[in-house]
């Protein structure tokens, strides 16, 4: 082909381009005819082009090196440990394993198993028990979120005086990746809250951390910035045991939407974010995603599209840059750990890894001015929430006020709303049912939103699918 092809075409300007749309429609109304409003507050336009597409300067990272892991309940820590034994022989390069108590025994959980690769999500507070993970694997990523914590039950772990004590203890008793900021945004987004939400959340959730640990005016603080100043010149933890170095780092656990596009930009949004807030206390943020999909929109009608669902929001965190992503089994919310819907679920990884290619691209979402766009107004949006949040008095004040419950409880209700009169599809549930696969009477696990009525500080923020009034329905 000859490189002179495209001399012969003069550049078309947006202006023309939209000039152009403009004769087409024949005198209907541009914005009412190709303009898409989103629930995230940003209008989707016909075209986007170079003349007014953003310049981005985001973080470094190279979506090529991404990993695949696989969550693992770890109730029982011998079964735990075959389990993710069986797994990284089997496709997997790391595990992530869910903790339900201090009675689980790391020793016997984490026998033999490689360094790289381990993430570790306790869901109590215990400093003893972290010391004893960290001597048994000082290279394991320990998730700890105790604003998480109080959002998802209404309750710290034990006070919020004593969780705070406990986690700048934390912070600083350890070297490494090992010990790090985690913040946990999965919950806002399987509660219904949109895209800007999630990410204005994000922002604030991570600024409470910032602000009580790395204020270096509070002069408690100076302890806690200290250390977390001088992080980022050990070697990164991959599963590859890649050398590099690394700026100081926040670990962010995140659900993946549906809206693919929408999704890549979000992931890319995260590292702006990180850095702008990083910015305020003088701080170079690097972050370290971990990536699963949304239970938001699976359903037990139709299940076996949720297969699709997955596969598509694996492929949209991957192209934004997520570093870890482990898979939803399409089952996991009706049927206990299995081994054909784990099976499944990590091959399906696989194949967008090495049938597709995913783990060989590098960036493939640059340059695209819709995604650049994107990014850019879901990242002003967020900061914007953001500072709305800071001068109502911070995330842990709005959790109090029932600020932030509200908000994403209305997020949500509009959702089902659109729902009911289909302007939102879910193919199988509102749109092309499938009769040879009814609702059965019976599940393994509880399909729906448990109540579980206590004495709590603050209303949690309770995850919900969006399907589950139309099974009920059904159901009935």
């Amino acid at each position: 082909m000859s490189k002179r092809l495209f001399e012969d075409f003069e550049p078309v300007s947006e202006a023309a381009w939209k000039q152009k749309i403009q004769m087409d429609l024949k005198g209907a109304d541009y914005n009412d005819t190709l303009i898409t409003k989103t629930a995230a507050g940003i209008d989707i336009k016909p075209i986007y082009h170079s003349d007014s597409a953003p310049q981005l300067d985001i973080p470094a990272r190279s979506t090529d090196s991404w990993y695949i892991s696989q969550k693992i309940y770890a109730g029982n820590a011998a079964a735990a440990n075959k389990k993710a034994k069986d797994i990284l022989a089997r496709g997997s390069e790391g595990v992530l394993f869910v903790i339900p108590s201090n009675d689980i025994d790391p020793a016997v959980l984490l026998a033999d198993l490689p360094e790289h690769g381990i993430q570790i999500h306790p869901q109590f507070m215990d400093l003893d028990y972290v010391k004893k993970v960290h001597a048994l694997n000082p290279k394991a990523y320990v998730h700890l979120d105790i604003i998480h914590q109080l959002a998802s039950d209404g309750n710290w772990f034990s006070s919020g005086k004593s969780d705070h004590k406990n986690y700048a203890d934390f912070i600083t008793s350890f070297h490494g990746f090992f010990s790090q900021f985690t913040v946990n945004t999965s919950l806002y987004q399987n509660a219904g809250a949109t895209i800007t939400q999630e990410l204005g959340y994000y922002a604030a959730h991570l600024n409470e951390y910032l602000n009580h640990y790395c204020d270096t005016s509070k002069e408690h603080d100076e302890v806690v910035y200290n250390a977390f100043k001088e992080r980022g010149d050990e070697e990164v933890h991959t599963e590859r045991s890649r050398s590099a170095k690394a700026d100081k780092r926040i670990n962010i656990d995140t659900a993946i939407g549906s809206n693919y596009f929408m999704e890549v930009a979000k992931y890319r949004a995260y590292r702006l974010i990180t850095k702008a807030v990083g910015d305020i206390y003088g701080l170079d943020l690097g972050c370290y995603i971990t990536a699963s999909p949304s239970l938001r929109n699976k359903s037990l009608l139709d299940y076996n599209v949720n297969l699709l669902r997955t596969t598509t929001e694996c492929m949209s965190a991957v192209l934004g840059g997520a570093d870890t992503v482990y898979n939803l089994p399409y089952d996991a919310f009706f049927n206990k750990e299995n081994e054909f819907g784990d099976r499944i679920a990590r091959n399906q990884l696989r194949i967008l890894k090495d049938e597709a290619y995913l783990g060989k691209i590098n960036n493939a979402a640059d340059g695209s001015y819709y995604i650049d766009t994107l990014t850019k107004q879901l990242t002003e949006k967020a900061l914007e929430l953001f500072k709305i949040i800071e001068n109502a008095g911070g995330f842990v004040q709005s959790l109090f006020d029932s600020t932030i419950q509200r908000k994403i409880k209305e997020s949500a209700a509009q959702e089902l709303s659109d729902i009911a009169a289909q302007k939102k599809i879910l193919v199988g549930v509102n749109k092309y049912p499938n009769g040879d696969l009814p609702l059965q009477k019976e599940y393994e696990l509880f399909p729906f939103v448990k109540a579980n009525p206590r004495k709590t500080l603050i209303s949690p923020i309770v995850p919900s699918r969006i399907a589950e009034s139309i099974e009920k329905a059904q159901m009935s």
